[in-house]
């Protein structure tokens, strides 16, 4: 006898996997975009290191402002997607832990169902061995009433 519920197991077991690789993915975006965060940041103080030097012109103090202006934006900016995919890593996550949940719920009852089939079937084995002993015993009995 087969387990009834082994389709909605393997359909459970490839949308956690699903999941996971979602998952995977967002949180390599966030690498990624951490990664760009430390660049500009590197690149901002080394900006402002140049401002504190005061060796620059007029036009060119304006300027490196500027700069510094730009990358504190662009610093929010990826912030911003950072809390957003932070938001989406913890939304995934949730979902993961929910299939890997009814994933392992589905085994469990697919444990307990072979338990139960392996039960059903050491009984039906003992069942026929003691009916074959029953018979050999009675045939013996018959046998010696004979006698």
């Amino acid at each position: 006898m087969t387990f009834r519920l082994e389709k909605l197991l393997s359909l459970r077991q490839k949308e956690e996997e699903a999941i996971k690789l979602e998952l995977n993915r967002v949180r390599a975006r966030i690498r990624e975009i951490e990664a760009l965060i430390e660049e500009a940041t590197v690149s901002k103080n080394e900006t402002e290191k140049e401002l504190r030097i005061g060796v620059q012109t007029g036009a060119q103090l304006g300027f490196l402002v500027y700069i510094v202006d730009m990358y504190q934006n662009y610093i929010a900016q990826l912030n911003a997607k950072m809390s957003k995919l932070r938001e989406e890593e913890e939304d995934i996550l949730r979902q993961y832990l929910e299939k890997r949940t009814e994933r392992k719920s589905f085994e469990k009852l697919k444990e307990r169902f072979v338990v139960n089939q392996q039960k059903e079937e050491d009984r039906r084995d003992r069942k026929i061995i003691d009916e074959v002993a029953l018979q050999k015993y009675t045939q013996q009995t018959e046998e010696r009433g004979k006698i």
